[in-house]
């Protein structure tokens, strides 16, 4: 039986024949790259904290998702003139399905803001904005003429990480969509993959036995042409066909 894969939603209004309404979505590059790895897509609304365990408890896996910056609040951060797109209530939520997940060592495939929720529900923080306050820091949020669908930024991987295995290669290119990282990793998390400026790229669980893959890109962009894209998935995929069997 496939795996069932809950991916976090985000809130937008949207066109109805009776004027634009409020919308728990997920675009379908998410969804598509999970059916098309063999697990089934199941949107997780925005929830209250204390119902995210019903709903997990029913799933083999979940995708945390990108999308607007995660409240400096939850981290204990400072504001920021850069910060955009704060949605506290999806912050609570998506910090608790994080907990969860690595209660429960579910397997998670944590993308770009789906990573610094994973840091920040574990105890890292994060860097509020990378142009300002990394010395020699590049553009990580690079739009336009397509460009969230092209790998053109390189990445290097830790020698002796997961991700490294699994694609078989230590230089990577990605795409990048984003002008926040993590600054101080949390406990049982660590780095292994870094942009040319030294930004942090991606996470891994310290505890092997925990399924995490966590990326700072957006994959879900890149699987029409990257293979290292599809693998992520296809690695999200066999974790949850093994978690489905164990619960």
């Amino acid at each position: 039986m496939a795996p069932v894969i809950g991916i976090t939603s985000q809130r937008r209004d949207v066109a109805t024949s009776y004027g634009a309404q409020p919308a728990n979505t997920v675009t379908l590059s998410y969804s598509d790259s999970v059916i098309g790895a063999g697990g089934v897509p199941i949107v997780l609304p925005i929830l209250d904290p204390e119902a995210v365990p019903y709903a997990l408890r029913r799933l083999d896996g979940v995708v945390l998702t990108g999308g607007g910056d995660i409240s400096p609040d939850a981290y204990g951060g400072e504001g920021h003139p850069a910060v955009y797109g704060v949605h506290e209530e999806r912050d609570r939520s998506e910090l608790a399905v994080a907990r969860y997940a690595a209660e429960h060592k579910m397997p998670v495939l944590a993308i770009c803001r789906g990573t610094q929720i994973m840091n920040v529900a574990l105890g890292g923080d994060l860097i509020a904005d990378i142009p300002s306050q990394v010395e020699g820091g590049l553009e990580h949020f690079v739009t336009g003429n397509g460009a969230a669908k092209e790998a053109h930024q390189p990445v290097a991987l830790a020698e002796d990480c997961g991700l490294a295995r699994l694609f078989g290669t230590t230089s990577l290119k990605v795409n990048s969509l984003h002008h926040q990282a993590v600054r101080t990793p949390a406990p049982g998390l660590r780095p292994v993959a870094w942009g040319e400026d030294g930004v942090v790229e991606a996470l891994e669980a310290e505890d092997s036995s925990w399924p995490l893959l966590a990326v700072q890109w957006h994959p879900e962009n890149l699987v029409g042409t990257e293979s290292a894209a599809r693998t992520l998935f296809d690695e999200l995929i066999k974790a949850a066909s093994v978690h489905a069997l164990n619960r």
